[in-house]
C-alpha cells in the first residue's frame, strides 16, 4: 500500500506581499539618495588657491581650469602622488612624465601660464596625505585663507570632509569650498546602471566608514 503524504501549500498573505513591495519600492528609491550623498558641490567664491586632487586628472584638471580662467584664484595646488614602479624606471633612465606633471601639462596646453603650477613633494598614496601635505604648506602661509577644491564627484563629499577636518587645527579659520569638475562621467542618480559607478559608489562608502572610525582622529595634529 502506497502512502502519499501531500506537502502542506503555504499561501503567502497579502501583507507579506505588500510589505515586500514596499522594500522593494524604498530600496529603488534610495538609491539615487545613496548616490547624491556622496557629492558636495559649493558655489565657488574667490579663494586663494585650488587644490587639485590627484587621479583621473584629464578629467579634473579642466575642472581647475575653468575656475582659474574664471578668476577665482590664480594657484593650482597638487601633491606629488606615489606611482608604483615611477622610481624604479627612472633610476634605470626610463623618462616617463610623473602624474602631476602630467596634469601639469594638461593645464598649460589649455592656456595656463607655468607659473599658474605649485607641486608639493611627496608620496602621497591617500586624499588623507594630500590634506596633510596641504596642511602643512599652509602653516607657514597664514595669509591663505580660503580654498576651491578640486575633485571627481563621487570623490568630493569624502575629499572635503577630509580637508576640513585637516585644515581646523590650523590657526585661523580656512574656508574650503568643494567645487567638483564638470568633466566627470559620474552620474549620481543612476550610478547602479554602470558597473564602474558602482565600484566607485561602494568603495567610497567602505572609505567614509574609515573616515568616521579612524581617519578622521589622525588629522587632528
Amino acid at each position: 500500500m502506497v502512502i502519499i503524504i501531500k506537502k502542506p501549500v503555504v499561501k503567502k498573505s497579502p501583507i507579506f506581499l505588500i510589505i515586500l513591495l514596499l522594500v522593494v519600492v524604498l530600496i529603488r528609491l534610495s538609491l539615487p539618495h545613496l548616490g547624491r550623498m556622496l557629492v558636495a558641490e559649493d558655489k565657488p567664491l574667490p579663494s586663494d588657491v585650488i587644490v587639485l586632487l590627484m587621479g583621473s586628472e584629464t578629467e579634473r584638471m579642466p575642472g581647475a581650469v575653468e575656475l582659474y580662467q574664471a578668476g577665482y584664484a590664480d594657484t593650482i595646488l597638487m601633491v606629488r602622488n606615489k606611482m608604483a614602479g615611477f622610481d624604479e624606471l627612472s633610476q634605470k633612465g626610463v623618462k616617463i612624465p610623473h602624474d602631476t606633471e602630467r596634469a601639469k601639462m594638461i593645464g598649460m596646453q589649455m592656456g595656463l601660464p607655468e607659473d599658474a603650477f605649485i607641486i608639493l613633494p611627496g608620496e602621497a598614496e591617500s586624499t588623507q596625505d594630500e590634506a596633510v601635505t596641504v596642511r602643512n604648506y599652509l602653516r607657514d602661509r597664514p595669509e591663505v585663507d580660503s580654498l576651491l577644491l578640486v575633485t571627481s564627484r563621487y570623490h568630493s563629499g569624502r575629499a572635503k570632509r577630509i580637508f576640513t577636518k585637516a585644515t581646523r587645527s590650523l590657526p585661523g579659520h580656512i574656508r574650503v569650498l568643494s567645487c567638483p569638475t564638470r568633466q566627470d562621467s559620474f552620474n549620481e542618480d543612476k550610478w547602479w546602471q554602470d558597473r564602474e559607478d558602482s565600484r566607485r559608489v561602494v568603495l567610497e562608502y567602505a572609505k567614509l566608514a574609515n573616515f568616521y572610525l579612524r581617519e578622521q582622529f589622525l588629522l587632528r595634529e
